[in-house]
């Protein structure tokens, strides 16, 4: 998804996924995938503001972070492929944009952060069997954690 393509669209999470901040860092899982995340810093916060504010765009995200004279140019760039990295990864979907965030900074003046470092997105695929496992339905008389043979990914044996 090319920067411009994503100019003037809003922004939303997908439904199938779960999220939650814990300090300053925010985890996600997509269920219908069993992959997780881990965001921290300037992903942490754009994250944050698309939870918040359904149908931001890449240009008001970058207003709310509070970014200063940092390159805006620069920064909204880095921010639009972020949020497209988003979309390849069907964490959120383009939405009709909103009528704008109208927010305060999420970083007030003076946070002590000296300059805006790029969002990085940290994936993980170790757990999707368990991720995806039903344990109400995919299990048999033995109980959990024990799935049927016939319910086995890939061939795996319980």
């Amino acid at each position: 998804m090319t920067d411009d393509h994503m100019a003037g669209a809003g922004f939303a999470v997908n439904p199938q996924v779960l999220h939650e901040s814990i300090d300053d860092e925010v985890i996600i899982i997509d269920l219908s995938t069993g992959s997780y995340y881990s965001l921290r810093g300037s992903a942490a916060e754009i994250w944050r503001l698309l939870a918040r504010f359904s149908g931001a765009t890449s240009a008001e995200l970058v207003d709310a972070l509070g970014t200063g004279d940092d390159g805006d140019q620069d920064i909204e760039t880095v921010v639009s492929r972020f949020v497209g990295e988003l979309c390849e990864e069907k964490l959120v979907s383009r939405v009709a944009a909103a009528d704008g965030l109208r927010t305060a900074p999420l970083l007030p003046e003076g946070n002590g952060r000296s300059s805006f470092e790029p969002p990085i997105i940290e994936k993980y695929t170790d757990m999707q069997d368990l991720v995806l496992l039903d344990p109400v339905h995919d299990v048999d008389q033995t109980g959990w954690p024990r799935v049927p043979t016939d319910a086995a990914p890939d061939g795996a044996s319980a």
